[in-house]
């Protein structure tokens, strides 16, 4: 005994069905149920999105898990993308099988500021390196540790000259600090001054001295 759709009257006999309704207007109503639009927040002073928890580089992997949570239970594959719009392909997983079709969303571009350019904004700092000595070796060192930071999304927050001819060099990470400081085989003279107490833990900022002869 065929089945006739609600909707536009096609037979089961005809066209494949999905649950009461034929495909073609079950892909009409899971159509019309899913955003037309997402929101993508982007940092405003480096570009990058924010995906999942946190922000990354711009880039279609990225963008896909960005959008992704904003269409509940289905599942989004990115086929295309502009500044403006993306097209995707999304599917759905009822008892009656998986249904799938391709839609094309605007992006809404929410502006933000990341974790990293907001510390930059507020030139937080965790660490202190104190560089004294040999003025060559102490430019190489400038120069790697900033790579260092850079590759792994941290920052040199500032660097100052002392009167006696050495540098303060203010980092944003203190483990990262640490972690560089062990593995280039360095000497330091550590101290640490307390900063203030968040959720009842006290939190302090850390100065290594270093001297090169």
């Amino acid at each position: 005994m065929p089945r006739f759709c609600p909707t536009c009257g096609n037979s089961s006999d005809k066209v494949r069905f999905l649950g009461n309704f034929c495909e073609s207007c079950a892909k009409a109503k899971l159509l019309s149920a899913l955003p037309k639009s997402v929101d993508i927040t982007i940092c405003k002073r480096c570009g990058r999105i924010k995906a999942g928890k946190s922000f990354a580089e711009p880039s279609g992997r990225n963008l896909e898990v960005a959008i992704r949570p904003q269409f509940g239970r289905c599942k989004v594959h990115l086929i295309d993308y502009d500044d403006a719009s993306a097209m995707l392909d999304v599917s759905d997983d009822t008892m009656h099988g998986t249904l799938s079709v391709e839609t094309k969303v605007e992006i809404v571009q929410k502006k933000a500021l990341c974790d990293v350019c907001y510390k930059k904004a507020c030139n937080y700092y965790e660490a202190v390196i104190q560089l004294r000595g040999n003025g060559h070796k102490i430019s190489k060192f400038i120069e790697r540790i900033t790579r260092f930071f850079d590759l792994n999304n941290e920052f040199v927050t500032r660097i100052e000259r002392e009167s006696s001819g050495g540098y303060d060099v203010y980092l944003s990470s203190k483990r990262l600090a640490q972690a560089y400081l062990s593995r280039s085989g360095l000497h330091s003279t550590n101290s640490y001054t307390l900063a203030g107490v968040k959720n009842g833990k006290r939190i302090y900022k850390n100065t290594y001295a270093v001297r090169y002869e």
